[in-house]
């Protein structure tokens, strides 16, 4: 009997102490920079059967939908919804029609739960057909994120369709637009400053969808190609987040709340909950530089797997394994020291000290070379700049002896006379199901070897781990070879 041997993973909580500090409530306004996350199209297809995937959002986030209908069916949304439980509106006027039977609008969800990664669009008439973009932005203003919008309806014939412009009231905002046109699309013009994130021609179907993150106040539209047609345009701009750097709950009032909420974001930021969505560590980092009387640095040091376990490894040989360093946080760590501890354990590709900027990650190889019969453990003890320092990766291992492996094959011999030999056919195989024949010819024996209990072959060709399949065949003395045997299989074990 084989044993296989498991271990147990232990986690352990970091804890980490903060200086004291004297909360400074003279806080300055500050500005989040909004940034795209992606932009996922969907369609075309009919809704609301079509469900769109999207990558998982983050939290508080904003998520847009830029929807525009096949034409001919005139439908409006009346409903977006999400697995993660959001609250999709329409933009006030963002619907936008066309005298050929089409439409666009834009819908969103501001301050957005994380994990969202499908969506329904419920069209009336339910069944419409259309495509649809799906934008989430970071940075966005999670309690009133919308700042302008706009529609074109019925426009004249053209062969370079303007997008509905907007006047955006803030330097920098997300403007998307979607134009449909009612023939065909080719795309943005080369002169125009939106990113274009889709473009489609179906069936006589056409549609872009472009994006801009703006710098400077002003007016914004984007300018496509098509062919001479008639169209119809709907855009609308996204304000960045404001808020008081120290105003952490974002309740109006700066108090020591706003700075143990701060400390409990920094030490936890996965299982941080603060109100309205403020949970991300650039927030966290304003508000404890704020707190603390200077700047601040939330760097953490990210190390997986958190444990090695090599399992069984024979004595004079070499098992290896990769660990990840990862920058977590909102600055630069520098790790200075990497200490292997434990008998038969060493780290190579690894070079320090070594600056980490925030979400940068090396990796570098740990071996376990045992050198004598038995369990080992050890460590690699990090010291870093980081908040969790030091850090420490535990390590484990076993040396076992080599082991001789065999396997033991017998059948029971033909009744004819004039057999002469046993041919053994095998194939390496970790299939459940046994591989079609012919195999390779691992040998053969006498028949005057067998007795009338039965045939034996033993083959030691065989590695620790693998799985083969087996089937014999008799040849008689005339060289005329029979068909093959049932075909058996066999599992080495490991070690």
């Amino acid at each position: 009997m084989y044993r296989v041997s498991g271990s147990t993973l232990a986690i352990r909580e970091l804890m980490v102490a903060l200086p004291m500090a004297v909360l400074i409530v003279s806080c300055p306004s500050a500005q989040a920079q909004i940034a795209m996350v992606h932009a996922t199209p969907c369609g075309p297809a009919a809704f609301p059967g079509t469900i769109c995937t999207i990558p998982a959002t983050g939290g508080g986030n904003l998520i847009v939908v830029g929807f525009s209908s096949a034409p001919g069916t005139v439908p409006t949304i009346t409903a977006i919804a999400d697995n993660a439980g959001n609250a999709y509106i329409e933009a006030p006027n963002a619907l936008g029609t066309d005298a050929s039977a089409n439409t666009v609008d834009i819908w969103y969800a501001k301050n957005s739960n994380p994990g969202a990664a499908s969506l329904t669009i419920t069209p009336n008439p339910s069944g419409s057909g259309g495509t649809a973009v799906i934008w989430e932005f970071s940075g966005a203003d999670t309690i009133s994120p919308l700042d302008q919008v706009a529609a074109l309806n019925n426009q004249v014939a053209t062969g370079s369709p303007t997008g509905a412009p907007v006047t955006t009231t803030a330097p920098v905002e997300a403007v998307v637009s979607v134009t449909a046109p009612q023939y065909w699309m080719v795309g943005l013009v080369s002169a125009t400053s939106f990113i274009q994130d889709f473009v489609v021609n179906n069936n006589n179907y056409a549609g872009g969808w472009a994006h801009l993150i703006t710098s400077s106040t002003g007016v914004y539209s984007p300018v496509w190609t098509t062919g001479l047609d008639t169209y119809t345009s709907t855009s609308a701009s996204f304000k960045s987040a404001s808020y008081s750097a120290c105003d952490l709950n974002q309740d109006g009032v700066v108090n020591v709340l706003d700075v143990q909420l701060a400390t409990n974001m920094a030490l936890v930021p996965t299982n941080c909950t603060a109100p309205y969505g403020q949970c991300n560590l650039p927030l966290v980092q304003a508000v404890l530089t704020s707190a603390m009387g200077g700047p601040c640095s939330l760097a953490v040091l990210g190390v997986a797997p958190s444990n090695l376990s090599f399992g069984n490894v024979a004595v004079g040989s070499t098992s290896t394994q990769t660990v990840t360093l990862t920058g977590i946080g909102t600055g630069a760590t520098t790790i200075s020291q990497a200490a292997v501890s434990g008998a038969g354990f060493s780290l190579s590709g690894l070079s320090l000290p070594l600056t980490l900027a925030a979400g940068q990650n090396v990796s570098f190889s740990v071996a376990f070379a045992p050198a004598a019969t038995g369990s080992a453990s050890g460590s690699i003890a990090f010291t870093s700049s980081a908040l969790n320092t030091p850090f420490s990766q535990t390590l484990s291992g076993n040396g076992i002896t080599t082991i001789p492996h065999s396997v033991s094959l017998s059948w029971t011999p033909s009744t004819s006379s004039n057999i002469a030999t046993y041919n053994i056919y095998r194939i390496a195989s970790a299939s459940s199901t046994a591989p079609a024949t012919p195999y390779s010819n691992m040998g053969s024996i006498s028949a005057t070897t067998c007795n009338p209990n039965g045939c034996a072959y033993t083959d030691t060709a065989v590695q620790a781990g693998q799985s083969y399949w087996y089937y014999s065949t008799a040849v008689d003395t005339g060289s005329n070879e029979s068909t093959p045997s049932n075909i058996v299989q066999a599992v080495v074990p490991t070690p």
